[in-house]
């Protein structure tokens, strides 16, 4: 019985063993390992792979991080906007390399925020605002310290800038947008400048500007150019010198107004201020300035050199000299000019002068020294009735009161200058039309009259307070 049960077993296990004996065989053979590898990969024929199995890679599409505006260009990807809300400082400068030549390049800003960057320009671009106005205190481009905020290499094309604010409130020794050789255009910018040196320097160059305003806190002209000017709807704001353009091609200038701001009044800068200057042109250019508006400056408008220059209806407000001329044909047409010493002044050069009313003159209306020549017709001056007579003379040498009023910048002239807003409260209002912004000139039925006699005297440039010459009230103009 026990034999029995032993052989019984060992058919068992030699059963069992030639049961598994063949499977191994099988398995080891190449033809079933091939078979392994191809049965569990499902879509081996589309992606045929051996090397890693089963493991098939598969490439993902690529999505750019930042959404649209991305594509594939020199140097490899590149988009055309930049968003200031969250910008790191100098991204703008990196999207302008990556660009095109005629590209357009876009600026946002919805929550606020600004790129701050000095951007070197090598190729015409575009360079716009989308979802941004500017308004105070809220630029969309801020040029780091010491740094230009717009450099234009010479050479390029063309650049346009709209619709943005800049700033560059510590700019040092370097100017806010400064270029050589091209063509600028501006609309629709604002731009803050606090420096030693130009918010706008551009030479030789093609300027046109259009609803631009410049707020500038420096001794040097607030903007400044040469080449060719053209400019509509522009206002600047400054602290000593206005605007000093060079044309060196014929020129057009219309609805351009100047301001000076209060921060350095009562000061030798403010003595020797001023708001217009158009020197330094050659023979053979013809430049005509329709509508400009001066307000606040020693001398309001200097022409020097060039061939034919016009002003038609100029407004002059709060100056010592209205307008000075030098070496130069100058016409003066239907203009409204205050000045506490000379309306027109010709250095040099002739100045044909018509239909003018010219108010609060100390000395002469109309002024010609050197050899100059000053032709004249139907102006209408105001002088202060007694000039240097009505000074009250007290203890002094009667040559010394008799100065005029420019030669003690440490008074207020009006009280106009006592209001005037300075650099960082001021902010560009609604433009004035030259009818709207005419100084209200005592007598004068085609300015309204004065209806008080204290306006009379500050509109005729005269001081008002305790001291001063008492108000008065012309009887009217005399033609000269």
């Amino acid at each position: 019985m026990t034999r029995l049960r032993q052989l019984v077993a060992a058919l068992a296990v030699a059963t069992l063993g030639f049961g598994v004996l063949p499977e191994a065989a099988v398995a080891g053979s190449p033809d079933a390992k091939i078979d392994q590898q191809i049965r569990p990969c499902f879509g081996l024929l589309l992606e045929p792979n051996l090397s890693t199995g089963c493991r098939v890679k598969h490439y993902r599409k690529y999505k750019p991080r930042y959404g649209t505006g991305y594509g594939h260009g020199r140097g490899g990807r590149y988009r055309t906007w930049v968003d200031c809300d969250r910008a790191y400082p100098g991204e703008v400068s990196d999207v302008l390399d990556r660009l095109y030549e005629g590209d357009t390049l876009t600026l946002r800003s919805r929550g606020g925020g600004a790129c701050v960057d000095s951007l070197n320009v090598t190729k015409s671009v575009t360079i716009v605002a989308d979802g941004y106005a500017p308004t105070r205190g809220r630029p969309i481009l801020v040029a780091p310290a010491g740094q230009p905020c717009i450099r234009i290499a010479a050479g390029v094309q063309y650049v346009v800038i709209e619709g943005l604010g800049i700033d560059a409130l510590r700019a040092g020794s370097a100017s806010c947008i400064t270029g050589r050789a091209t063509e600028l255009a501006l609309k629709n910018v604002v731009i803050r400048y606090d420096g030693d040196a130009s918010a706008l320097d551009l030479g030789e160059s093609r300027l046109e500007a259009s609803n631009v305003t410049f707020i500038g806190r420096t001794r040097q002209a607030v903007v400044k150019a040469t080449g060719a000017i053209m400019a509509d709807n522009v206002e600047v704001a400054a602290t000593a010198i206005g605007a000093a353009f060079e044309a060196g091609e014929d020129s057009r200038i219309r609805d351009f107004r100047v301001v000076r701001l209060g921060d350095w009044t009562g000061s030798s800068r403010s003595r020797n201020s001023a708001g217009f200057v158009l020197a330094g042109m050659n023979r053979s250019q013809l430049v005509q300035i329709e509508g400009l508006y001066v307000d606040g400056f020693s001398r309001g408008i200097y022409v020097g050199g060039g061939d034919e220059t016009t002003l038609l209806r100029p407004v002059v407000r709060d100056s010592d000299w209205a307008v000075v001329l030098e070496n130069a044909d100058l016409r003066v047409l239907e203009g409204k000019l205050e000045a506490t010493d000379v309306g027109v002044y010709a250095g040099s050069g002739t100045v044909y002068a018509a239909d003018n009313a010219i108010a609060g003159v100390m000395r002469a209306g109309l002024f010609a020294d050197n050899g100059a020549q000053v032709r004249a017709r139907d102006n209408r001056v105001y002088a202060r009735p007694g000039g240097c007579e009505a000074l009250i003379t007290g203890y002094f040498d009667g040559k010394l009161t008799c100065r005029p009023w420019f030669e003690g910048p440490e008074l207020f002239r009006t009280p106009r200058d006592r209001a005037r807003l300075d650099f960082d409260g001021y902010w560009p209002t609604a433009s004035l039309t030259t009818a709207a912004a005419a100084p209200r000139l005592p007598g004068d039925g085609l300015a309204g009259g004065a209806p008080d006699l204290q306006d009379a005297s500050a509109a005729a440039g005269g001081p008002v307070g305790p001291g001063s010459p008492q108000p008065y009230a012309p009887q009217g103009g005399t033609s000269r």
